[in-house]
């Protein structure tokens, strides 16, 4: 396993690196639930867990913990992610190997002593590998669940990503985090049931983001970044019609 090695500068400057990407990719980046997530940890570690259908998945959580939720972040990332691209373990990510059982214990017993009575944050995509956010049902491997046994008092949080391109020449990004599920300590957790109940609430809410988006109802999305001027606006601006 290959742990994480944090570095606060390496977070500053990679966080400014992938918002300065993530402004020419996208037009804009949408968020949706930010009141569902507790700000700077709370006090009770928090697991947010998403689904996963695309490469960007592995940029926004850094941007949104650190320039949103304030959180002392983690993400846990396929180990062959990790040795191929260093800088990820400066940002909080550690490896998992998710076909081999116990190389995947061992990182989810490194995931609950980093989490366990802190205030730290962790994202976890538990469909394992870039998946479709059309695809049914969702599949989720059983470690987060154990995860979430193993670390007492934890809240976990389903969070659904998708891209769309709506009316500009860039893609959108949207984001929402659904209702927060505030496991107590001592609270029995059983695998199989909390993995269900996970993929329905995650289910849940990527079936509601797509109707939004499908609906072109943005009105509980709050843009949190806009990209570079689309050639549609630019077209627009010398028309004078802005």
């Amino acid at each position: 396993m290959i742990p994480a090695e944090k570095s606060p500068l390496v977070e500053r400057v990679m966080t400014a690196y992938f918002t300065r990407r993530l402004r020419h990719r996208f037009a804009a980046v949408h968020l949706k639930g930010a009141e569902n997530v507790p700000v700077d940890g709370g006090g009770v570690p928090v697991v947010l867990y998403a689904n996963h259908p695309g490469w960007w998945d592995a940029v926004l959580p850094l941007v949104l913990s650190r320039k949103h939720f304030r959180h002392d972040a983690y993400a846990m990332m396929e180990e062959e992610q990790v040795a191929r691209y260093g800088f990820f373990r400066k940002v909080g990510c550690f490896s998992v190997v998710r076909e081999n059982p116990r190389a995947a214990m061992r990182s989810l017993q490194y995931a609950a002593d980093l989490l366990r009575g802190s205030s730290r944050a962790l994202w976890v995509f538990p469909q394992g590998v870039l998946t479709s956010a059309e695809k049914r049902p969702l599949r989720f491997y059983t470690g987060t669940a154990r995860l979430l046994r193993d670390i007492g008092e934890v809240i976990a949080i389903p969070v659904a990503f998708r891209y769309e391109f709506v009316e500009d020449e860039l893609p959108e990004a949207f984001i929402a985090c659904g209702s927060p599920w505030h496991i107590r300590d001592g609270e029995r957790v059983d695998i199989r049931l909390t993995t269900g109940i996970m993929e329905q609430l995650l289910n849940h809410e990527m079936l509601v983001q797509r109707e939004d988006v499908m609906e072109r109802d943005l009105s509980s999305y709050t843009t949190i970044l806009t990209g570079k001027q689309s050639i549609n606006q630019w077209w627009d601006g010398v028309r004078g019609k802005n």
